[in-house]
């Protein structure tokens, strides 16, 4: 390894580091009583000082994003198994902190153990269950019904039984769960875009490597990791000519997020021979599935569940509530509802239009997101992976998108101040360190062979 590589390696490293360290302090982290972090010296200090370990941890995203920049300038001199390596080296900090940048895990682990009580988590909220798990939910959750699908929440209760009533060992196994997701990510990727020319350094880099999956994904944990990475093992199955064996696991994706349900028109066009065995599997599968965990069909209405949220990110939102504000009556649900038929009239264009399938996928995803009544950062990974496979460049706007966003919340899940003081600062230091320190652009990268 050259020493520019070395250096982005390091840099990225150190950038984990920082973030780690910020996470261990002002993470999303149980309440005191639970923490086990508590009583150590240097992290006791440090929680006195809370905007310090704040500014740590983006200066930490500051060094990772512009890592992740100066990676890209010299991708040609790396192998699918360098980057892999390199993954592992920014990873790896990450893997061993609470919870950062969002709380969701904790109301996992509710609503694991609401199933695993025989409460119904379809029609509840974690307030139902009480106790120590319903405490770390925070308040906008505490009373509304789990928005994910029976293979999640089978899985959650799973996790219950066996951690008991010990929420960080709970968290952990959370993050394992995660990291398989991310692993069959980093796995089928790169066989993915070779099928359609893509070099696989180039997929890795902006699928695998981006900032928005490391910090959302590992440090975050959360359940998009295991349903994108499902789903990313459907499309490569399809592309190895295996479609039943597609359609199964993306069907169970569905069950656990239902948007990863789309690629099943992926599969389709990937292997037009086999739709009769596609659709036999996907609707068997996913019937055997839902009957098998017992727990009904509620997941499917409390899929509104998330659009409570209101972060800035999502543009029919944001309009809905300026036209309120601006005095026009209940323009919400008009507006949502305008945004969503846009939204779908995009992707089925993406989808005909697209230069191949899983671009067509990528495409369709980002236009549901983006028009959708609630965006997060790591949605985007929902498009991201699949673009990633399928595009022959990456659009500039998903790469400063990906920057961006990974500025966006604190590492306590939160948005605010100081964030955006702290964003324009660190988002300039990476800035720099990709202007001042990178090398020379590459000649183009070699195309693999297709098959």
């Amino acid at each position: 390894m050259g020493r520019p590589d070395l250096l982005n390696r390091t840099l990225g490293f150190a950038g984990s580091i920082a973030i780690a360290l910020g996470g261990l302090t002002v993470g999303a982290l149980p309440d005191k009583a639970e923490d086990p972090l508590v009583h150590w010296p240097v992290i006791r200090e440090l929680r006195h000082f809370p905007l310090l370990a704040i500014a740590v941890s983006y200066v930490g995203i500051a060094l990772l994003c512009g890592a992740w920049l100066r990676l890209r300038r010299t991708l040609d001199e790396h192998s699918p198994g360098d980057l892999v390596r390199t993954l592992l080296c920014w990873a790896g900090p990450l893997v061993l902190v609470p919870p950062m940048f969002s709380q969701d895990v904790y109301s996992y682990l509710a609503q694991g153990a609401m199933v695993h009580e025989g409460l119904d988590a379809y029609k509840f909220g974690p307030s139902a269950l009480g106790g120590q798990f319903a405490a770390e939910v925070p308040a906008i959750w505490q009373n509304t019904p789990a928005p994910y699908g029976p293979l999640f929440l089978r899985a959650a209760s799973a996790v219950v039984n066996v951690t008991g009533e010990h929420i960080m060992v709970g968290v952990f196994a959370f993050r394992l769960i995660a990291l398989i997701g991310v692993a069959l990510v980093v796995l089928c990727l790169p066989g993915i875009a070779a099928r359609f020319g893509v070099p696989p350094q180039r997929a890795l880099w902006f699928g695998a490597l981006n900032p928005l999956l490391l910090l959302h994904l590992v440090a975050g944990m959360h359940n998009d990791a295991i349903m994108v990475g499902l789903m990313t093992a459907g499309i490569y199955a399809a592309v190895r000519q295996h479609p039943a064996l597609g359609a199964v696991l993306i069907s169970a994706a569905a069950l656990i997020k239902a948007p990863a349900a789309l690629a099943l028109l992926t599969i389709v066009v990937l292997c037009p021979k086999a739709w009769l065995r596609i659709g036999a599997a996907a609707g068997a599968s996913a019937l055997g599935l839902q009957l098998a965990s017992g727990l009904g069909t509620g997941w499917i209405g409390a899929m509104q569940t998330p659009t409570s949220v209101r972060n800035g990110l999502s543009f029919s939102t944001d309009l809905g509530l300026l036209l309120g504000a601006l005095g026009w009556p209940e323009p919400m649900q008009i507006i949502r509802t305008l945004a969503a038929v846009a939204g779908c009239l995009l992707a089925g264009w993406a989808l005909l239009r697209a230069p191949n399938p899983v671009a067509g996928l990528g495409l369709a995803l980002s236009s549901i997101i983006l028009l959708g009544p609630v965006v997060h950062p790591w949605y985007l990974l929902w498009a991201f992976i699949p673009l990633a496979a399928g595009l022959q460049r990456v659009p500039q706007a998903a790469v400063w998108a990906s920057v961006g966003l990974s500025l966006f919340l604190l590492p306590t899940g939160a948005p605010g101040y100081p964030q955006a003081v702290l964003a324009a600062t660190v988002g300039t230091v990476a800035g720099l360190l990709y202007l001042r320190m990178r090398p020379p652009v590459p000649a183009p990268l070699a195309v693999p062979a297709t098959t």
